[in-house]
């Protein structure tokens, strides 16, 4: 019997294909951004997780101020070569380092943009530095302490910042109307530290930037064996003393992975309740595009209702017939937003790779596709419910009567 009124259904459809199709599209985008933004949503969280996870786990990271909204906040007071110190005391530290970072002007071969100026440390904190960081040179070498005009740049950075021609080893960079060769390519995998662009040597870079001897940032590193939420614990009390500070006074941050990761996916949190709220709105019109489609499919059926129902078809068949016809529609239109959503999702996944250089696959599963699928189903036939009811109700003599 259900088979039955699903192929009844089918057919019905394909003499309304006009109609079915301009209902189906409500469905179809509302699926579609529900979809998309799960999976692009849980993708994008899976990612960064696993980089966090497997490059940052051992890593705490202090800042000034709160560190609200943006990696380097600006503040009126600074991390000092005092609090580097402080840092290092701690006995969970294996190692740290403080780093500085600022954009500035920059020209090759007469064309100019603007590029993100990292200091990092040399010499014997090369090892630290190279962790702290992510760097990975690919061509070339790492700066020097000996450095006075030497940088190394970001791979992608060299072949997309500037329009005219792609960076290459031995060619001059100006920043601040100073020439430096370019000495290295250089990849990063950190998501945590972000950094990209132009990387020179600490004091080089404080000269280019301006800053004397503040950071920006100071990275420890935990040695294996301690937790780096109790690091991160004994970081603070030893910040707070150095700066005579009281608990709860604190003018400085101190993040892990961890926190970095819930931070993160509270805004994504945030994010997508408001744009899955955007996709329940479309999924709420379509559902009444659906119920206004079926009252009128039941108004022209009105003597073919008469007709079921005087050769014995029941209030039950009847309902069950209009309502899997609703949710049929629902259901088209979720296979269709299914698909489209996931496409949208790789289109999506290949732009935020592009932009912020992290590793990034869209979260696709059977459960998710499935569960779409049966989800606009089950609107479509809720939305059924009305017009369904109004046809089992009908009087086969006043039906067969209609015209």
């Amino acid at each position: 019997m259900i088979l039955d009124f699903f192929r009844l259904s089918i057919n019905n459809l394909k003499h309304r294909k006009r109609r079915s199709w301009l209902t189906i599209i409500g469905t179809l985008i509302g699926i579609m951004a529900v979809v998309s933004l799960i999976s692009i949503g849980q993708g994008l969280e899976n990612s960064v997780q696993s980089e966090l996870e497997e490059l940052g786990g051992n890593k705490v990271f202090i800042e000034p101020g709160g560190g609200v909204g943006g990696r380097f906040s600006d503040t009126t007071f600074e991390l000092t070569d005092d609090d580097l110190e402080a840092v290092r005391r701690v006995q969970a530290v294996e190692d740290a380092a403080g780093l500085i970072s600022g954009s500035r002007r920059t020209t090759f071969r007469r064309e100019t943009e603007s590029i993100t100026v990292t200091g990092l440390p040399t010499g014997e904190q090369r090892d630290t530095a190279l962790d702290i960081s992510g760097i990975t040179v690919e061509d070339g070498r790492y700066i020097r302490s000996t450095d006075n005009s030497n940088i190394i740049i970001e791979e992608d950075a060299a072949k997309e910042t500037f329009d005219n021609e792609e960076v290459v080893l031995g060619t001059s960079i100006s920043i601040n109307n100073s020439d430096y060769s370019v000495e290295g390519i250089y990849s990063t995998s950190d998501a945590t530290t972000g950094i990209g662009g132009i990387v020179m040597p600490l004091d080089q870079a404080r000269d280019v930037l301006g800053k004397s001897d503040e950071y920006d940032q100071i990275v420890a590193v935990i040695d294996e064996g301690f937790d780096p939420g109790e690091a991160a614990e004994d970081i603070r009390a030893n910040l707070r003393n150095e700066r005579s500070l009281e608990e709860g006074e604190e003018d400085f941050q101190v993040r892990t992975a961890d926190d970095i990761i819930r931070s993160f996916n509270n805004q994504l949190s945030i994010i997508r309740t408001v744009l899955l709220g955007i996709g329940g709105i479309s999924l709420l019109v379509g559902g009444i595009g659906i119920t206004n489609t079926m009252y009128t499919s039941v108004t022209e059926r009105t003597r073919e209702i008469g007709v079921m129902k005087a050769v014995g078809a029941t209030k039950k068949q009847i309902l069950g017939l209009f309502m899997i016809e609703s949710g049929m529609v629902g259901m088209i239109g979720g296979i269709l937003g299914a698909t489209v959503g996931i496409a949208i999702s790789y289109i999506a996944a290949y732009a935020i790779q592009q932009t912020v250089s992290i590793p990034f696959t869209p979260f696709v599963s059977i459960e998710l596709i499935l569960g779409s699928v049966f989800f606009s189903f089950i609107v479509g036939m809720i939305s059924g419910v009305l017009p369904a009811r109004k046809a089992s109700k009908k009087q086969p003599v006043e039906a067969l009567r209609f015209e």
